[in-house]
């Protein structure tokens, strides 16, 4: 049986003022948060795959990338909506270093280079349509958030939340 699992940029001492920020505006949450049941990240890629491959895709990937570690500077929100959910995120300033990193990534898995891949930090998901007003009312003003990210395998739910470090 396949795992979901995610490839993705994890903050080494920042985790806390991300999910601060998050819990501010907790109220508005639908499924996502991080805090209690999953961790702040920057997905490079969501796949699934047996447990028993796990180790051997982590390890094609820390062969192939030059540095298993980027600064991030996350100095917007974003805020965007589908049909029914609405996700508040956090935006890097690094954009192009993150697409290539997928880019990398997307390779070494044998899987397609996502043409609209955007790099973001969630902060939430919520169905409430007035979460952009109600949003800017909770959070006290947001100040940017620089940290190193590291390269991290880990456990995925179905809404992409990164669960539990596998391997960082």
């Amino acid at each position: 049986m396949k795992n979901r699992y995610n490839l993705a940029l994890i903050p080494l001492s920042k985790s806390f003022a991300v999910t601060s920020l998050a819990q501010q505006m907790s109220s508005l949450a639908h499924e996502y948060l991080p805090g209690e049941r999953s961790l702040p990240h920057v997905t490079l890629y969501h796949f699934e795959a047996e447990e028993n491959n796990i180790a051997t895709i982590w390890k094609q990937i820390i062969d192939q990338c030059d540095s298993t570690s980027i600064v991030l500077k996350f100095n917007k929100i974003s805020y965007k909506c589908d049909d029914t959910i609405c996700w508040i995120a956090l935006l890097p300033e690094q954009g192009e270093a993150l697409r290539k990193m997928h880019d990398l990534i997307a390779n070494v898995l044998s899987m397609p280079i996502k043409k609209y891949y955007d790099p973001h930090m969630t902060l939430l998901n919520t169905t409430d349509k007035d979460y952009v007003n109600k949003s800017n009312a909770l959070i006290t003003p947001y100040l940017p958030i620089l940290d190193t990210f590291i390269l991290s395998l880990g456990s995925s739910d179905e809404i992409g939340q990164f669960m539990e470090v596998i391997y960082c």
